[in-house]
Order: structure tokens, then sequence, then C-alpha cells
């Protein structure tokens, strides 16, 4: 029999990856998780506020040339034509970049698309998670949910405060001084952190941190290059480049029994069409691969001259209108900005209050990772039915403007023709999604890659629908599903 090193080789730490790191090892397994991001500490957000770090990592995944002296960014930008899409890597993966909103999914986001997942299949999954996660709401009023609230009344939607997986101060009222500002790059690091008298409960603190108590082991640095099945008694290669003092970058590899995937969305689909396309390691994947991707009807907008709210110390998210039962959306507070203390821009324009738009705009897109033949440097292409969103995106637009005169302020948004064209988003999910035939997806209803057993995905790749709510929580909960399978499948076969 083959020498494998470990039992189950986890490519990525977000809320897929922490789910089956925690879970494997649990049962027992020996567990190896890989990560390309770093380990983040106090002091990593230090240097970022202070700008001896940068925000944004604009490295290649695969051709990446790393000095060891040039520290990476937390925040990915994904470009693929006219979509930019906004992922997070680090050791807890996007748990760095969320607002910590943590729900489940509407029964309606669980159509038959999802084969045999259902709302009342996930529930005993998501509880699994909300015992880790632990998400509470806020729990003192913010003139933001004042102001939620008001406005809620007059547009014939509905406030609800929403749950965080949040670390509350001591003594709440401190959430309601009003903040001091101090730069672009402090305002940056201390929203990641869960603002300034509140600490998102990231999963290094609580999935990952229970998963190494456990007996996994988690190697930051590590950029996964290929998945190769080994030609004997079955299990996987998998190549990486890791960080060398001496030399920038080194190649290395492992052998493992089992692969989960979990790399996010763009991550996940960038290693599969890199091992089919480009290097033939994984040569049976689905030609359904980059089909159904979806952007969550993601949208961003700010509100200027209202009389209300006031800025304060709270978190990045209080609460949103749900206006679901009329139009699939909700519209969320995503924090009050002090314009002129934090650009150039003139303080006339006084305060904006930021607004986060998320829904169920079933719109399949389809992405593609072209590559010059062996090549790791490519590109993506986006293709996208712009009508398909119209009706979606006028009442996205519509909403927006019944908030700004609700609260007696003015819109700043693009207008619904540019999104369209220029989608942009924090949640991309689908394009290898589960399906009961290679026809029809990448994996089956376990979320085991067709022609490719052993190799399993865990993360918002899997998803053949929008959520239309914040997804991390079914990302978790799904994870939890593949992982059981996985453990109970092994273990068949042992």
């Amino acid at each position: 029999m083959r020498d494998y090193e470990c039992d189950i080789c986890i490519i990525g730490s977000g809320f897929g990856g922490s789910v089956c790191a925690l879970r494997a090892a649990q049962a027992g397994c020996r567990v190896v998780l890989l990560e390309r991001g770093p380990r983040l500490s106090a002091d990593h957000f230090e240097d970022l506020a202070a700008g001896n770090r940068p925000i944004f990592r604009m490295q290649d995944l695969f051709s990446r040339q790393r000095n060891a002296d040039i520290p990476d960014g937390i925040v990915d930008l994904q470009f693929a034509g006219g979509l930019c899409a906004v992922t997070a890597s680090a050791v807890g993966g996007g748990s760095h970049l969320y607002t910590a909103v943590t729900l489940r999914a509407p029964e309606e986001t669980f159509t038959p698309q999802w084969s045999a997942l259902s709302r009342m299949v996930m529930d005993p999954y998501y509880d699994r998670v909300e015992a880790i996660i632990r998400p509470t709401r806020l729990p003192h009023t913010l003139p933001r949910t004042a102001a939620m609230q008001s406005a809620a009344s007059h547009i014939g939607g509905r406030c609800v405060r929403l749950p965080l997986a949040m670390d509350w101060p001591e003594n709440a009222s401190d959430m309601a001084q009003p903040p001091t500002t101090s730069g672009l790059r402090r305002e940056v690091a201390t929203w990641l952190q869960g603002g300034r008298t509140c600490r998102k409960r990231t999963l290094d603190r609580t999935y990952l941190a229970q998963a190494e108590s456990a007996g996994a082991e988690i190697r930051a640095m590590h950029d996964v290059t290929a998945i190769a099945p080994l030609d004997i008694d079955g299990g996987y290669e998998v190549r990486f480049n890791r960080p060398s003092n001496e030399y920038g970058t080194e190649a290395g590899s492992l052998r493992a029994r089992r692969v989960v995937l979990s790399a996010g969305t763009f991550g996940t689909m960038k290693l599969l069409f890199h091992c089919r396309d480009a290097i033939g390691t994984l040569p049976h994947l689905s030609a359904a691969l980059g089909w159904r991707f979806h952007t969550n009807g993601d949208f961003g907008a700010a509100i200027i001259g209202a009389a209300e709210p006031d800025a304060d110390s709270g978190p990045p998210v209080t609460g949103w209108i749900d206006c679901w039962s009329d139009d699939r959306l909700f519209l969320m507070d995503t924090g009050v900005w002090p314009i002129g203390s934090l650009t150039a821009l003139s303080t006339s324009l006084g305060r904006a209050w930021s607004i986060g738009v998320m829904g169920f705009d079933d719109n399949p897109c389809r992405l593609n990772w072209e590559t010059n033949g062996h090549s790791p440097r490519g590109r993506w292409r986006f293709t996208r039915d712009a009508a398909r969103s119209s009706a979606f995106d006028e009442r996205r637009l519509a909403r927006l403007r019944d908030l700004a005169r609700a609260v007696g302020g003015r819109l700043l948004a693009p207008p619904a023709w540019f999104d369209r064209r220029m989608p942009s988003t924090v949640h991309p999910m689908g394009g290898a999604v589960i399906a009961e035939s290679p026809a029809q997806g990448v994996t089956n209803p376990f979320g085991e890659v067709f022609g490719h057993p052993g190799l399993y995905l865990a993360d918002a790749s899997l998803f053949p629908t929008p959520t239309g709510v914040a997804p991390s929580m079914t990302i978790a909960a799904v994870a939890e599903w593949v992982i059981e399978h996985l453990l109970a499948e092994a273990g068949a076969k042992a």
C-alpha cells in the first residue's frame, strides 16, 4: 500500500475547509490543511493600519514570485471581464472579510436544483454550525438600527436585527459612542476586525482552533498548484509552492487518501480548470465546470445628506430591511462613513450611510479560466445575459430610492445599465455545482467530484443557485453535510 502523509488533505481554510478540518480531526483522521494566505494577528492588523502591510493581494495564484520580505495582503480582487469579485486570503478565509452575518438561507433558496438538499434536510447541519459559531443579535439599539426600523415602516419592509458572530463589549452602550476617525487605512483595519468595540469570531478562533486542538495540522502560505491522482491504489498527490527564505518560493507535495478542495469559488474553479485543461491531471472533470455561477444579487450604494443616522462605534452591520416576500432582496446597513475625514472629498458631503444589497438574482452566468498551453498564467472569461437580471436590478434600485426618500437623503448608486454590464460581488458562488449527473454539474449530491473518486468540494462553488442572503452559514452547513458523507464513505471502505 502507498505511504500516505495524511488521510485527508484540505485545500483552503474558509467556511468549508475549516468545518471539514474539525470534523475529520474529531473522527481520528490525519488532517493536513493547506492555506495560501498568512495567519493573522493583532500585529498584522496594526501593520495594515499603519501602512506597513498591503490591504490587497494582487499576486497570481500559480505564478506568484514571492519575496519573503514583502508581506501579503488580506483582500483578493478577482477580475473576469466586466466582473469584479472581492474575496479573502488568510487562515480563516472569508471570515476575516465578511460582516459576521450568520443566518440560514430562506426555504425558497433550495430549489430542485439542489438535489437531495432542502431546508428541512439542512436544518440539522445549520444547528451544528450555530453551536460552534454562536451568533447573537445586536444587544443595544444604535442610531443605524433605529433609522432602519423607521425607514422599514415607510417602504413596506421589515427591519431585522441580524445574528452576528461577534463578541460584544462588556458595556453594550459603548457601541453608541461617536467614533474618532483616523484615516482610511485604520478605518479599514478596524472594520475588518469587527469595529471599534466589537470583535468578530473568525474561523481561526472557532472551527480552526478546535481542529488544531483535535490534531489537525494547518500549513499557512501554501499555494496549491495541482491535484493529481496516484496511479496504484487511489489517493492524490497535492502539489504546492511555499515560502523559502533563501529562494523566495520552493515546490513541495504531499500524498493524501482523500482531498477536500475548499479554496473559495474562484480558487476552487481556477485550480479545477488548470488541472483539467492546462496540465491534464484531472481529465474527467465535467464539461459543466464554470456553469451556473452567481453573484447573489450583490450591490452597493450610499445615502448622503440624511439627518439620521449618526456614526457610532458598533459593528459593521446592525440589521437589514427584509424585502424578500415581494422582491426577493434585502437592504443591509453596512455603516456610516464620515466622507471628509476619510477622503479628499469636500466635507460638505457630510457622512455617507453605506447600504449593501443582496438577493435571489437567479441569472446563471458562466466563468471560464483560459490558459495558454501548460502555462499557469491565464485569464478569466465571464459570460452573462444582462437582460435576465433587468427586472431584479430595477427592483433593487427602486427599493434603494425608497429608502433614501424615507430617511431624507440622496442616493449615490451606479445606474442599473452599468451594473448589468460591470457587476461586482462579495459573494461569488456556483460554477462547480452539485448535481445528479456529470451532464448537470461537477459533483454528486454529497460533494464528490464525478470521474475522480475521493476528491470532494466543500465551498460555495457547489451552490446551483444563489442563497439570496449572506452565504457563510450555508457554506459551513453544506460542508458539514459533505464531510459527514465523506467520513461515512471512508469508513465503509476501510
